[in-house]
């Protein structure tokens, strides 16, 4: 398991296209998405392969109950499902919504293994090779970015030079240090006192 600026990047066994998606990702919202996961050996609740175990899907964790990371989910949500074809995105699940290439969308979600995906978005990808990398992606989040900077009016706002949680949210002009930062990653990980 890697990391990049800080957030955890489990990426052994992607493909390279999800592995580019990946670390793009990390490299644009540092501090905002806690942790990327890539292969997973596991089953659909079906039954069949999952993408995870073919190394074509990726997990972005955010909390759809945190306002701002909710206001991210709902933008790179959008930008998976619309830049679909450019991406090869499959499908595209988060907070209680997918879409799909071959239903459309957005819908309402509530089942399957992730269950609602209020704690991540999951990103599976239809190309079984995914050898070649997504050109225009970079751009693409950095418009997310762009958006999500937008006008958070003095709660926390995370826009200081590296995009990171670098605010207090319950003191809006306090600036939390590096090791603070690393410390709330640690406990939304699960390794408090580590």
């Amino acid at each position: 398991m890697g990391h990049i600026d800080g957030m955890v990047v489990q990426s052994s066994g992607s493909k390279p296209h999800v592995v580019f998606i990946m670390e793009t990702l990390a490299r644009t919202f540092p501090y905002n998405i806690w942790k990327i996961g890539g292969r997973v050996e596991r089953d659909t609740s079906d039954g069949k392969e999952s993408f995870h175990a073919t190394g074509r899907a990726c997990d972005v964790y955010l909390d759809a109950f945190d306002p701002l990371d909710l206001k991210l989910g709902d933008l790179l949500f959008r930008m998976f499902h619309t830049e679909a074809t450019a991406l090869k995105v499959h499908h595209v699940i988060w907070n209680r919504h997918i879409w799909s290439r071959a239903e459309g969308g957005p819908r309402y979600f509530s089942e399957g293994n992730g269950g609602a995906h209020t704690n991540h978005i999951h990103v599976a990808f239809e190309d079984p090779d995914l050898r070649s990398t997504p050109v225009g992606f970079p751009a693409m989040c950095q418009r997310v970015l762009e958006e999500y900077a937008k006008g958070h009016d003095g709660e926390g706002d995370r826009v200081d030079g590296i995009y990171g949680k670098a605010f207090d949210p319950r003191r809006p002009l306090t600036r939390l240090t590096l090791k603070q930062r690393r410390e709330i990653m640690k406990t939304k990980m699960g390794f408090k006192g580590l």
